[in-house]
C-alpha cells in the first residue's frame, strides 16, 4: 500500500508541481510510521546513533572557525522526541509509568539551564566584548541538555513489553561490542564511534555480571570472559593513554565486582599490581610520558580554572560562553590555557553554569545511582538485576571518565554535537535501566516477574 501511494502521489506531483505538497505528505506518512511502530524505532535508533553520519549543511560556527551541522543522533532524537510528545498528549504511552532518582534533578537541571542561558545575557560581564557571544552556540548547547534528556526519559517511559524490553537492551550493546571488535581484529570498517571506548563500559560491565553469576551457561560465561579480556587488552593494554577510556573501565569492573562479588576484589588487585609492576616501564611511557608530550595534563590548569570561574561568577558564565570568556582577558589574567572548552564535564560545568548547575548536575549521577542500587537489591533474579548491575558500572565508569573529559555532556567548542552520538548512549541506558524496573515491578512491596523468574530457572 505504501509503495502504490507513493507511486500514485509521485505522479500528480510531477504532473501538478506540488512538490511541496508532497514534501508534507511523505513527512506525515513517515511521522504515522514512527509512531505506529515506535518501540521497533527504539531499536534502530539504539544500533545507528553512534555513527556520526547524515550530517546537516552548517547551522552554527561559533567564532571558531570551524562550521557544525546535525547528525542522526540529534536529528533522529529530536524528531523522535517530537513523536513521543504527541503520544503523551495523546494518551498512548504505557500508563504504568513510576518515579526515579532521576527525574527531579534532571527536571530542575534543565530548568536552571534555560535560566542560566539568560543569566548570561543580562549580566555579561564587561571585559569581554558582547559580539563574541554567539547565540546560535547558546542554544546548541541548550538543546544538547535536553535531547540528553529526552533520550532518558524517551526509553524509560516507552517500552510496553518485556520482549521489546529485551530486544533494546540486546541492540543497545551492539554498538560497543562492535567497536570494540572493529578495533581489535584491525578490522579498518569506518563506522567508528567518536570517544568509542565509552560506549564499550556497558557491555564489557554486563560481560562481567555474567561471567560472575553461577548460573548462568557455561557458553555465555566463556563468551563473557573472551569480551573481557578483548576490552582490558585493548583499551588497557594497546591504545592506553591518560584519557583512553582505560580509567573508566577499570571504575566500572571494579563497581560491579564490589556489588555483586566483594569477596573477589583483593585478590584481584593483588594479581593487577603485580601486571602493573611488571609492565610499568610500558605504562610510565604511555600514560606519563605521552601524556605530558600531548599536553594532557593542562587538564590540571583548566580544573584550576572552571573553580576560578565558578568562584568568580558563581551562577556560571552561561553555556556556550567559556570559549568567549576564556580566549580573551581571562585567559591571560589568570594563566589558564587558551583552550576553547574546559575538557571535562564538572570543570566545563563549573565555569559555564556556576556552583548550583554543578550541584544539581552532579545529584543526578548520585541520585540515580542510589535509585539503581536500591532497585537492584529489590529485584529478582534474571535479565533485569543483570542489566541494572551494568548499568550501575557503567554510570561509575562514565562519571569517572568525566573528569578528564566532557564524556556526559558534549561541549560545542569540543566536538560537540559530532560527540553527541557517543554521549547519548549514557542517558538512553539510564532509562532503558528505569524501564526494566518499570516492567518488573509488579504491585505490593517486592517486585515479582514471572518472566525473569521462567528465564532465571531456564539458565539455571
Amino acid at each position: 500500500m505504501l509503495i502504490l501511494g507513493g507511486i500514485v502521489l509521485a505522479l500528480i506531483v510531477v504532473e501538478l508541481n506540488l512538490y511541496y505538497v508532497a514534501a508534507l505528505a511523505a513527512g506525515a506518512a513517515l511521522t504515522l510510521i514512527v509512531a505506529w511502530q515506535f518501540e521497533a524505532v527504539l531499536i534502530i535508533y539504539s544500533m545507528v546513533a553512534f555513527i556520526p553520519w547524515g550530517r546537516t549543511p552548517d547551522i552554527a560556527v561559533g567564532g571558531s572557525g570551524v562550521g557544525k551541522g546535525l547528525y542522526v543522533s540529534e536529528a533522529m532524537l529530536g524528531f523522535l522526541l517530537a513523536i513521543w510528545v504527541g503520544k503523551y498528549l495523546l494518551g498512548s504511552l504505557p500508563s504504568d509509568r513510576i518515579s526515579s532518582g532521576f527525574y527531579k534533578p534532571l527536571g530542575l537541571y534543565i530548568a536552571y539551564s534555560v535560566l542560566n542561558v539568560f543569566h548570561s545575557y543580562v549580566f555579561w560581564d564587561s571585559h569581554i566584548n558582547r559580539n563574541y557571544q554567539y547565540i546560535h552556540v547558546n542554544i546548541i548547547e541548550l538543546g544538547l541538555r535536553i535531547l540528553s534528556a529526552g533520550a532518558l526519559v524517551l526509553m524509560a517511559t516507552s517500552i510496553s513489553d518485556r520482549k521489546r524490553l529485551s530486544w533494546i537492551t540486546a541492540f543497545i550493546m551492539i554498538p560497543g561490542v562492535f567497536n570494540l571488535l572493529n578495533a581489535f581484529f584491525r578490522a579498518g570498517i569506518p563506522l567508528v564511534a567518536p570517544w568509542w571506548p565509552l560506549i564499550t563500559l556497558l557491555p564489557l560491565s554486563y560481560s562481567l555480571v555474567v561471567l560472575l553469576d553461577n548460573r548462568m551457561a557455561i557458553l555465555w560465561r566463556v563468551l563473557a570472559a573472551a569480551l573481557i579480556i578483548i576490552g582490558i587488552l585493548q583499551i588497557q593494554v594497546f591504545e592506553i593513554s591518560w584519557v583512553s577510556g582505560w580509567i573508566g573501565l577499570a571504575a566500572a569492573l571494579v563497581t560491579v565486582m564490589f556489588i555483586r562479588a566483594r569477596k573477589m576484589l583483593i585478590p584481584v588487585f593483588a594479581v593487577v599490581l603485580i601486571v602493573v609492576i611488571a609492565l610499568r616501564p610500558v605504562l610510565y611511557q604511555k600514560v606519563i610520558v605521552e601524556s605530558k608530550e600531548g599536553g594532557d595534563y593542562d587538564r590540571f590548569a583548566l580544573m584550576l580554572g572552571g573553580w576560578r570561574y565558578a568562584t568568580t561568577f558563581p551562577l556560571g558564565v552561561g553555556l556556550g560562553n567559556y570559549r568567549s570568556y576564556n580566549s580573551f582577558y581571562y585567559g591571560e589574567k589568570w594563566n589558564t590555557t587558551s583552550y576553547t572548552s574546559a575538557h571535562g564535564t564538572y570543570w566545563q560545568h563549573l565555569a559555564e553554569m556556576g556552583i548550583p548547575g554543578t550541584l544539581l548536575f552532579v545529584a543526578i549521577l548520585i541520585g540515580g545511582f542510589r535509585w539503581l542500587l536500591h532497585s537492584y537489591r529489590r529485584l529478582p533474579e534474571g535479565s533485569s538485576k543483570r542489566f541494572l548491575l551494568a548499568a550501575m558500572g557503567q554510570m561509575a565508569g562514565i562519571s569517572t571518565s568525566a573528569f578528564v573529559g566532557d564524556y556526559i555532556i558534549p561541549t560545542y567548542h569540543n566536538g560537540g554535537i559530532t560527540t553527541f552520538s557517543t554521549t547519548v548512549y549514557s542517558w538512553m541506558i539510564w532509562g532503558l535501566a528505569v524501564a526494566h524496573v518499570r516492567l518488573t515491578r509488579e504491585k505490593g512491596d517486592g517486585p515479582i516477574d514471572i518472566n525473569s523468574q521462567l528465564e532465571y530457572a531456564r539458565s539455571a
